[in-house]
This record gives structure tokens, C-alpha cells and sequence, in this order.
């Protein structure tokens, strides 16, 4: 039980857990964890104690998208910035015919 409560200091600090219920949620977490049992109620306390304390990782959908969106604006930019190039230059006359002298 001490060992429990050690923890359960520690992930107040770290993760800033001010509520009672999830105070007493993560405590018997690790009670659990550390006691002899069965490996399932185990591995529930523990799964329960990471879905707190780690974000789970992005997934790739999520990165695609992410990805996508920058190509997008980054093609936006460009063309916002050839069009101003274009607007700064001045018009100059290009005559393709060769004048007669």
C-alpha cells in the first residue's frame, strides 16, 4: 500500500491529478498491479494507469492528413506569391514582328 501511495505522489506532481476520484482510480490501479493475481485484472490496472499518464501514439491517417494539409497551403503560398511577382513587374511589350527600315 505504501508503495501504491509513493506512486500515486509522484503522478500527482507529474501529471497534476487534483482529482479525488481519479486519485483513488489510480491508487487501487497500482494496488493491483503490485498485488499476486491473476495477469488480466493486471493488465486492466495497468492499461488503465498508461490511458492516464501516456498519449497513445498518432496514427498514420492522422499524419497523412497533416501532410496533405501542409502540401496545400504550401502550393496556396506559392501561387500567392507568383501572382505578386507577376503584379510588380512591369508590363513590358514584346513585339514578335521585326520592324521595316
Amino acid at each position: 500500500m505504501k508503495d501504491a501511495e509513493t506512486v500515486l505522489e509522484i503522478m500527482k506532481k507529474d501529471y497534476g491529478v487534483e482529482d479525488e476520484l481519479a486519485q483513488e482510480a489510480l491508487r487501487t490501479a497500482v494496488i493491483i498491479m503490485r498485488e499476486p493475481g491473476q495477469a488480466r485484472e493486471k493488465l486492466l490496472a495497468a492499461r488503465m494507469v498508461l490511458d492516464f499518464t501516456k498519449s497513445k501514439p498518432v496514427t498514420k491517417s492522422e499524419v497523412s492528413v497533416g501532410k496533405a494539409e501542409e502540401f496545400l497551403a504550401t502550393l496556396l503560398m506559392a501561387e500567392a506569391l507568383n501572382e505578386e511577382e507577376q503584379l510588380d513587374e512591369p508590363e513590358v511589350s514584346r513585339d514578335t514582328e521585326t520592324p521595316i527600315h
